[in-house]
C-alpha cells in the first residue's frame, strides 16, 4: 500500500511541476514574440528560371545569395537578365519552392 501512496504522490508532484512550467510567460506584459525577421538587402544579380514546382523565377546575387522574389514584375522575368535590386529579406523562412530566401522587392532595374 505504501508503494501506491508514493507513486500517487510522485504523479501529483509531476503534474504540479508541468503546470508550473506551462504557466510561465517569458514575454511579459507588453512584449511580443518575433518569429520572422526582416532584413534590408541590396545587390546585383541574375534572374534565373527554375522548372521545379511548376516553374518560378529566382535571383542569384553576385555575392552568392539565392532569393525567391514574391513580386518580381513580369518585365524582369527573363532567364539570364542582369538586374540591380533592393528589398526586404525574410531571414526566418525559405521561399515557397525551398530554393532561396523569400524577398519582397522594393526596387528593380536592369543592368548590363
Amino acid at each position: 500500500m505504501k508503494a501506491y501512496q508514493s507513486l500517487g504522490l510522485m504523479a501529483i508532484l509531476a503534474m504540479a511541476l508541468s503546470y508550473g512550467v506551462m504557466a510561465c510567460d517569458t514575454t511579459g506584459p507588453g512584449k511580443s514574440i518575433q518569429i520572422a525577421a526582416a532584413k534590408p538587402v541590396s545587390a546585383n544579380g541574375t534572374v534565373v528560371y527554375r522548372e521545379t514546382g511548376g516553374g518560378f523565377y529566382g535571383i542569384l546575387s553576385d555575392n552568392g545569395g539565392q532569393y525567391e522574389p514574391a513580386n518580381l514584375d513580369a518585365r524582369f522575368r527573363t532567364d539570364g537578365l542582369r538586374i540591380s535590386f533592393s528589398g526586404s529579406l525574410d531571414t526566418a523562412a525559405l521561399g515557397d519552392h525551398h530554393w532561396g530566401n523569400p524577398i519582397e522587392l522594393a526596387a528593380v532595374s536592369e543592368t548590363r
